[in-house]
């Protein structure tokens, strides 16, 4: 009879251990349904605070629509796993928003009402099969004025870039009026003929950083030499000037003079502007651009003739022969070589610049808002610029090599009491006039609330620098390889007095460079690199002595002296056997390059495979032992 009761009892237990799992399961999917852990270093599944401050300024419903073809998706797993990604990452959306942003999941099934809708809204529809069927998978936002913002298909390699590209859809449907660029450039970043020479088969489309402007400011172009500058423009942003005339100066220094922002791109050497050169005049034609005439009185001044060549943040560059080498004028920055006190760049991962220049307050009256935004490390040093006039030599430039200690500044934001370039008022005045005439009444002598950016290097806007291109079906998009289009934005958005976006559009690279590997080749390069070169050079004489000396033989030959003698044959096999010894010795330093980066790599994965297992094994012993010893002594 106790036998009954106790098998009775332990199935009721049992029955009731399954009742309250199944409850405690079905409850917490109703009501932490949106809840989730992110172990992710950057948090990238977690709405970022930039995300959350647009969402708490909503002030009118927006409605979301994501278009997606279920049933022809049902064998391309990696599409429905992303589809689920960006479906989860919407309903957070939904469910930060106070009930202002609604999600309406469409499936546009072929030859639908659903796909016309679809094609209406000028969605991608990428073809699966031979009758004609189109997958979907886009989104559609609405405000209550009915404007509309569109992504015409997910693609998976932009998906470091998904938040993002949410919430500046929601944030462009809040905020209808845009900030306004007037763009002044002699390069064509906004498409065009490169030079005034070329034919129209040279045409250059839009540079992709333009496309990024578009998305978030209205921008007007301006042209190389504007004649006048509307009260209407915001913000200025003056791309490698080419010698602009004193009334294009002037009218920038009122500009500025008036308060408002701008951002200026100079360049020493513009490795863009090289490329577009007819090859024949390259070896006179020098790249440059400066703003000398405004900016020395501003405070600052472009180092005249110099760029700027480091060590630690060198590219790598292939020279041919299978070798890979250091080039230290093109530049990767990272982290420590930015600002984190200031929005423009405190998120930055890496930034990408190409025969950069470097900025400097001058000694006579320094700016005193000159304030750092990007420098080099400490291991740089300044390259003349008729160095790579013609052509560069990565090789010499890196054996030339010597770090010094001044601190170079590539980028530099300048606040503050600001005077005019013009003091006297506009130019193109005789001594007569000024005695007659007074300067104009809407002139303005100085400002106090001066705000500028200033970039030393142009390439750093061009698309061979910093994106990389995808075709999808037929479209082409562009997938940035480093930060330098939310530089670019984050600058002009606190130049505006914005910044809503600037703490999550660098969120999204999922990229993590190996710093420990690339700090390891570039201490193991720089100690096997002289022994290399120094063989190099062996091998190069060695073997010009061997083809000297069988020239000799064979001229002798010709005379009718005999083919070789004993002394001949054996320098040649002496020279031989040289050769021999010095290519197995180049291998053997090549070898070596790679020997620390080969231990480091078996380091890690012996902690893989026997230091953690043996961690969880001890555990496992521990974990029961410590409970036992809990339960004996209550």
């Amino acid at each position: 009879m106790l036998q009954k009761q106790r098998t009775l009892a332990t199935g009721v237990w049992l029955v009731l251990t399954i009742a309250a799992f199944v409850a405690v399961n079905v409850l917490s999917g109703a009501l932490f349904r949106n809840a989730r852990v992110d172990l992710t270093a950057e948090g990238l599944y977690t709405l970022s605070d930039s995300t959350q401050h647009v969402l708490d300024n909503l002030a009118e419903p927006i409605s979301l629509r994501l278009f997606f073809s279920e049933q022809l998706s049902r064998d391309i797993p990696q599409v429905r796993d992303y589809e689920r990604r960006v479906r989860e990452l919407l309903e957070q959306y939904v469910a930060s928003s106070d009930g202002l942003i609604e999600l309406e999941r469409i499936d546009p099934v072929p030859f639908s009402d659903q796909e016309d809708l679809a094609v209406v809204y000028d969605l991608q529809g990428v073809p699966v099969s031979s009758a004609g069927e189109r997958l979907y998978f886009g989104l559609v936002a609405t405000n209550s004025t009915d404007d509309t913002e569109r992504i015409p298909f997910f693609e998976r390699e932009r998906e470091a870039f998904l938040e993002y590209d949410l919430t500046r859809i929601v944030y462009d449907l809040a905020n209808p009026r845009r900030v306004k660029v007037g763009l002044v450039t002699s390069l064509p970043v906004a498409g065009g003929l490169p030079t005034e020479e070329s034919a129209p088969t040279d045409y250059v489309p839009p540079w992709a950083i333009h496309g990024q402007l578009l998305q978030l400011f209205d921008v007007e172009n301006l042209g190389p030499e504007p004649t006048e500058i509307g009260d209407d423009i915001d913000i200025l942003m003056v791309v490698h000037p080419k010698t602009p005339k004193p009334d294009v100066l002037y009218l920038i220094d009122q500009f500025v003079m008036s308060g408002r922002g701008a951002i200026f791109f100079v360049d020493p050497f513009s490795e863009i502007e090289f490329s577009y050169i007819d090859p024949q005049q390259r070896r006179i034609y020098i790249p440059y651009s400066n703003l000398s005439e405004l900016f020395q009185p501003w405070g600052f001044e472009l180092a005249p003739g110099e760029v700027v060549g480091d060590r630690l943040a060198a590219r790598k560059v292939s020279i041919g022969g299978g070798q890979v080498v250091d080039y230290i004028l093109w530049l990767a920055l990272l982290n420590p070589s930015f600002s984190n006190d200031d929005v423009i760049t405190a998120n930055l991962e890496r930034l990408f610049m190409h025969s950069s220049g470097w900025l400097r307050p001058t000694e006579e009256n320094p700016a005193p808002g000159f304030a750092s935004l990007v420098r080099a490390t400490p291991q740089s040093m300044s390259v003349e610029r008729f160095r790579i006039q013609v052509r560069p030599d990565p090789t010499q430039l890196l054996a030339d090599f010597v770090a010094d200690t001044e601190t170079r500044v590539l980028a530099a934001r300048v606040t503050g009491t600001l005077p005019s370039a013009f003091p006297d008022g506009p130019p193109g005045t005789d001594d007569a006039a000024e005695e007659t005439e007074p300067v104009q009444a809407d002139h303005r002598a100085s400002t106090e609330a001066g705000h500028l950016v200033i970039v030393a290097d142009s390439d750093v806007l061009a698309d061979n620098v910093w994106v990389a291109t995808r075709e999808f079906f037929g479209r082409t998009s562009a997938v940035p390889t480093a930060d330098n289009g939310s530089f670019v934005i984050n600058a002009l958005e606190s130049l505006a007095g914005g910044g809503e976006l600037i703490g999550l559009r660098s969120r999204g690279s999922s990229v993590r460079p190996f710093t420990v590997v690339q700090d390891l080749e570039r201490e193991a390069e720089t100690r096997y690199r002289e022994t290399e070169r120094a063989l190099q050079g062996q091998l190069q004489e060695t073997e010009n002595k061997l083809r000297e000396l069988q020239g000799t033989v064979a001229q002798e030959a010709e005379e009718g002296a005999p083919i070789l003698t004993a002394e001949q044959r054996e320098t040649i096999a002496e020279f031989r056997e040289q050769i021999v010894t010095i290519r197995k010795r180049l291998r053997d330093v090549q070898y070596d390059l790679r020997s620390d980066i080969d231990a480091l790599s078996a380091r890690l994965e012996a902690l893989n495979s026997y230091v953690m297992p043996v961690l969880v094994v001890i555990a496992a012993l521990i974990v029961p032992l410590v409970r036992r010893r809990r339960r004996q002594s209550r």
